[in-house]
């Protein structure tokens, strides 16, 4: 869950203040994790109106489900209880004398339609929680910094016990277990883990394959603490390495060593993305790193600013984001080297620990 001690009210007030300088009288809030963010509320209906007038116009509304969950997660707001939680805060809205509601282009196609039947001009607003949640504060800091440190300690814990014949699914599993063991409060996504061949797939479901000598083996995992995602990527070998993997180890560290050097706050995103990039294409491997270089990390596991070849703007101060270019073969395997960094004014900070030599298992 959000930290308890972040400060929603303030950061509705900020929102206020972005609202005021945007014309509409409030915004409807739809998305849940930016409702997380500006009320502490974890559950899963919920709907947000922040007038840009008063905090006292602000609305609230959950279903009876949620009831005493939202009186302990929001008790500097009033609660609205109703099941279409989204209409209820927007008809709460018009009660308050909202003339022009922003909304977030989140919606559905259900409540498009139902707040057309208001008495009130509707503006989409894109963005304006997000350019708040870009900017990490010290709490946020905090639990990621906590959920990266149990990330990186769960990963070594576990890939030292990794012998020939486990299968992917069940090292995903005792990975999962150990963040609980180490007081995470779940798993940040869905952890991969991929061996042999299915390391030349970036997003690979851990199965049933089980570990045999010779293969890479790349997990990819972060914990959950409150609220907050990590990330982290390490690639394993079962055994003693061929020289073709030991060949694209060594380039994806240099290059995630590059783009960790050139990350910095001000350097335009596509510069980072570049200085991996110049690294693989170099050694002749360009065309087996075919996604962007990383992402932001927060109450989202993926989320402000991305960094790819295409982005646009450049790296801002006091954000966390990752690092992880890989090479994968079709058929033979691959192998990605994944950090959570944190972005400050005068300095960077790597959230995750871990080794980067190709680590012997098994």
């Amino acid at each position: 869950m959000p930290s308890p001690v972040a400060d929603h009210a303030g950061r509705r007030q900020l929102l206020r203040e972005t609202l005021a300088e945007s014309g509409v009288d409030g915004l409807l809030v739809s998305n849940l994790t930016n409702i997380a963010y500006l009320t502490g509320f974890t559950g899963s209906n919920a709907g947000l109106y922040v007038s840009a007038l008063s905090g006292d116009l602000d609305v609230f509304c959950t279903d009876g489900r949620y009831s005493e969950q939202a009186q302990e997660q929001c008790p500097d707001l009033g609660v609205l209880i109703q099941r279409d939680s989204l209409a209820g805060a927007a008809a709460q809205s018009q009660v308050t004398g909202a003339q022009t509601l922003g909304v977030e282009s989140t919606l559905t196609v259900q409540h498009w339609e139902q707040l057309r039947e208001l008495s009130c001009t509707i503006s989409v607003i894109d963005g304006a929680v997000e350019r708040y949640r870009l900017i990490k504060d010290a709490d946020e800091f905090g639990a990621l910094a906590r959920a990266n440190a149990i990330t990186a300690q769960a990963m070594n814990e576990i890939a030292s016990g990794i012998r020939i014949g486990d299968s992917e699914i069940s090292i995903a599993r005792r990975l999962e277990l150990r963040f609980s063991d180490l007081g995470a409060d779940d798993r940040a996504f869905p952890t991969i883990v991929a061996a042999g061949a299915n390391s030349a797939k970036p997003h690979h479901e851990p199965g049933l394959t089980r570990i045999a000598d010779g293969d890479l083996i790349i997990i990819d995992c972060g914990a959950l603490v409150d609220g907050y995602h990590a990330d982290c990527t390490r690639t394993f070998i079962a055994g003693r390495p061929d020289p073709w993997q030991l060949e694209i180890h060594h380039v994806v560290r240099s290059a995630q060593a590059a783009a960790r050097t050139k990350a910095a706050a001000g350097v335009h995103l596509r510069d980072i993305d570049a200085a991996a990039r110049h690294v693989i294409d170099h050694a002749g491997f360009g065309p087996y790193f075919d996604h962007g270089l990383g992402h932001g990390t927060g109450l989202d596991i993926h989320e402000a600013p991305m960094i790819s070849a295409r982005a646009i703007g450049r790296l801002p101060a006091n954000t966390t984001i990752t690092v992880e270019p890989g090479i994968y073969l079709p058929g033979r395997g691959g192998v990605r080297i994944e950090d959570s960094v944190a972005i400050h004014a005068d300095q960077n900070i790597v959230l995750t620990q871990s080794p980067y030599e190709l680590v012997c298992v098994g």
